[in-house]
This record gives C-alpha cells, structure tokens and sequence, in this order.
C-alpha cells in the first residue's frame, strides 16, 4: 500500500508531500521518497513538525551523511550534521544574494541531496530559485551537445564564490586557473538513479577551465552553457514560508537565493547526503543512447 501522496507542481522537476511520516520512517517510506525524489528532483514538505533532531533522522534515512566542511561559519551548538545558514550570530552566507550552484561543487563527492528546513524567516526575500539540469541539457543544440562530449571542467578549490581564500588554502600566483588546485568533472554527467544525462556546471564561473582547451575559448564556450541554464524559462522559485524544508537532487540542479532585507533575520538549517564522483554520461554508451534515455 502507498503511502506518500505526491502532488506535482511541475512535470518532472518539482513536487509536494504532505503529511510526511517523520517520526515513522521505515523502509518501504524510504522507498516510495527515493522514488518520488527520482521523478521530482526538487520535493517540498509544508507545516512540518520537526526539529533539528528529526531533520538529522530524515537525513540519514536517505544515506550518509555529509559534515560541513566550513569550520569558521555555520556550526550548530549540538548537531554537526547540520550548517546554519543565517545573517545573524555564526550563521553563515549572510543577507545577500547567492549566485547559482551546485553544493561543494569543488570536492571529488558532491553531495546527491540537500535538506534545507526553514527556523526563521524575513517577511519578504530570501526566496530560492532552482534551474533543471536534465533540461538544460536536453534543450541544447544537437551541434553543442557533440561537443562536449568527452569534456571536462576543472572546479578550483582555492577560492569560494566571494572570491576569498578558502580555509587552509594559499591563493595562487599564476592566472592558469587549471594549473589550481582542484578537480575535474565531466560537463555532462550521467545521474546515479535515474540513468539520464544533465549538464553540470557547478559554481566558481569565474575561475573554471576545460583541461585541455586554451582559456578563452573555453570562457567562451561556458559562459554560453551558464547563460542558458540559468536564463530560462522553466526556472522554479521557492517563496518560503514558515514550516516548509525542501529535499533536492544536488546532482541534476543549480539554485540561487536572492537578497533580503539585513534587518531581518532568515535562519534556515541545511543537511546533506553523501554522493558520488560524477559519471561522465557518455564515457561506456553513444550519445544517441543517452538522448533516447532521456526522451523515453
């Protein structure tokens, strides 16, 4: 017998539980979410009846989970599964708009889920967007989609989207970002569960590079791919209100946050999941093969 109802706000990206079981989490529960999560890369709970305790417990039911890497900003008193994100005390990402990521983008497993629960919210701003990757992908030309095939971009890990030096890093003296330290992930990745392909641009713009290309030419080519997964007509926002916690696919997504009023306060507390080093979609099928998968 089923047991979660999912109500669908948009085709195959964004979707609603209501009257999630929290506190009786068992495995067929944990089965029916990871195939909601499968179809639905953004899930969304309203009103729910949790506290930090809980929001660790649901966490750790979808798999391992990822610690905080930031020691400076974002630690919770109790519960180190857990980053606070506020403008206010030790929260961290503070009152101003967060440009469009993927979460830790930088390391060799990026996370595959992130739990955002809403504690504290302003009475307006703060609002989350979210872009699909799957049709961002899906929605290019034929001619660009064979040319990135095989490609990769390399993801510095030396400075953060501030442009400030990350914790134990020297910043570096060359200008060749691909010479910084870093990893390199496929463009396109073939997501773990459901098999399809979508593009992943992680964040940094500013300092990435293709192995391989010379660096204009691939500024060029990514700044291309930024403008259309970001400037798009099928972007969803999340207007927060209080009591909601979203789920979503780290894997198959970008979101941004927009600015609020500093006055205020937005506390929200974030938990992720542990994922995989991204798959290159096309490194063991044909293009062709990938394609008909995601249209089928």
């Amino acid at each position: 017998m089923t047991r979660l109802v999912v109500e669908e706000l948009v085709p195959d990206f964004v979707g609603e539980i209501g009257d999630f079981p929290f506190r009786a989490i068992d495995d067929q529960v944990v089965r029916e979410l990871r195939a909601a999560w499968t179809k639905y890369p953004v899930l969304r709970f309203r009103n729910v009846p949790i506290g930090d305790a809980e929001q660790v417990a649901f966490t750790k039911a979808l798999g391992p989970v990822s610690y905080p890497i930031k020691q400076t900003k974002g630690k919770h008193e109790r519960f180190p599964e857990i980053l606070v994100i506020s403008n206010k005390g030790a929260g961290d990402l503070g009152d101003g708009e967060v440009t469009w990521h993927t979460d830790m983008w930088y390391v060799e497993r990026p996370p595959s889920a992130a739990i955002l629960r809403a504690v504290e919210l302003p009475a307006a701003g703060g609002n989350t967007y979210f872009s699909n990757m799957y049709t961002a992908f899906a929605s290019l030309p034929d001619s660009m989609k064979a040319r990135l095939r095989g490609l990769n971009i390399h993801h510095q890990s030396v400075l953060d989207t501030y442009h400030e030096v990350r914790l134990g890093k020297s910043r570096p003296s060359s200008s060749d970002f691909e010479t910084w330290q870093g990893v390199d992930h496929p463009i396109v990745r073939r997501h773990t569960d459901s098999g399809k392909p979508c593009l992943y641009l992680g964040s940094g713009r500013a300092y990435q590079s293709i192995p391989g290309m010379k660096q204009q030419e691939a500024k060029e080519l990514l700044d291309e791919l930024w403008q259309h997964a970001t400037d798009r007509s099928d972007i969803w926002c999340q207007e927060w209100r209080p009591g909601d916690m979203l789920l979503w696919d780290n894997r198959c997504l970008m979101h941004r946050r927009d600015a609020f009023d500093p006055n205020s306060i937005r506390l929200m507390h974030r938990t992720t999941v542990d994922g995989e080093r991204p798959a290159a979609a096309f490194c063991a099928r044909s293009l062709r093969t990938a394609l008909n998968q995601l249209t089928s």
